[in-house]
C-alpha cells in the first residue's frame, strides 16, 4: 500500500517549489488544486450539483462554470461556501485515492493548500509544511499572479497562520532564502522522510 506524504503551506511560501523537488525524487506528486479546478468542468460528476447550488446565472455563454462568479458568492455567502466544499472536498479524495493507488508507488504525496483544515491529514503517514515570513510570501505573490498586494495579505489572514501549520506538521520547512537553497534543504529532507517511511 502507498504511503501518503502530506505538503501544505500558505500562499506565496514555496509549497509548489517543495512539490517539484519530490517529482524530481521520482515520488508521484497528486494536485488536489488540479483535481478541485476539474472538479468544477462540465465533464466532472460535480457539475450538476454545483449548477444546481449556484443556478444559471453562474453558467456562463459557452455552458462553463463563471468561476469569478462563484468565488464572488462563496466568498460573501459561509453558507454556499460549506455546500460547494460538501459536493468538490469528497470528490478530490476519492480522486486522489484512486490516483494514490493508481500510481504503484510505494510512496506518494498530495500537495492540498488546505491539508489541516480540511482534515486530508488523516490519511497522511506525515505532512510537510513550507514556512515563509508573511512579508516574503506577499512579494512573491504579487509578483507570481499581479495581485495587489492588500488583497494577498487578506488572503494570508483568511488561511490558519503559519505557527500552526508548525505544531500539526510532522516537519516543517523554511523557505525564506535563494530556490538553491531551499531545494538543497529539500532534498536533505526528502531522504531523510523516504528512509523513515520505507
Amino acid at each position: 500500500m502507498t504511503r501518503v506524504i502530506g505538503i501544505t503551506g500558505g500562499i506565496g511560501s514555496g509549497k509548489s517549489t517543495l512539490a517539484l523537488c519530490f517529482s524530481a525524487h521520482h515520488i508521484p506528486v497528486i494536485d488536489a488544486d488540479e483535481i478541485s479546478r476539474f472538479a468544477l468542468t462540465p465533464e466532472s460528476e460535480c457539475f450538476p450539483d454545483v449548477v444546481a447550488l449556484f443556478g444559471s446565472e453562474a453558467l456562463k455563454p459557452d455552458g462553463t462554470l463563471d468561476r469569478v462568479y462563484i468565488a464572488s458568492e462563496v466568498f460573501s455567502d459561509s453558507t454556499k461556501r460549506e455546500a460547494l466544499n460538501a459536493i468538490v472536498h469528497p470528490f478530490v479524495i476519492r480522486e486522489m485515492l484512486r490516483r494514490t493507488e493508481a500510481s504503484g508507488a510505494p510512496i506518494a504525496v498530495w500537495d492540498v493548500p488546505l491539508l489541516f483544515e480540511s482534515g486530508v491529514d488523516a490519511f497522511c503517514a506525515c505532512t510537510v509544511a513550507v514556512l515563509c515570513g508573511e512579508e516574503i510570501r506577499v512579494s512573491r505573490a504579487a509578483q507570481r499572479d499581479g495581485t495587489d498586494r492588500e488583497s494577498i495579505r487578506a488572503r494570508i489572514r483568511a488561511q490558519i497562520p503559519d505557527d500552526t501549520r508548525e505544531k500539526l506538521a510532522t516537519y516543517t520547512i523554511r523557505n525564506e532564502g535563494t530556490i538553491a537553497d531551499f531545494r538543497e534543504e529539500a532534498d536533505v529532507l526528502i531522504e531523510q522522510i523516504r528512509e523513515e517511511l520505507q
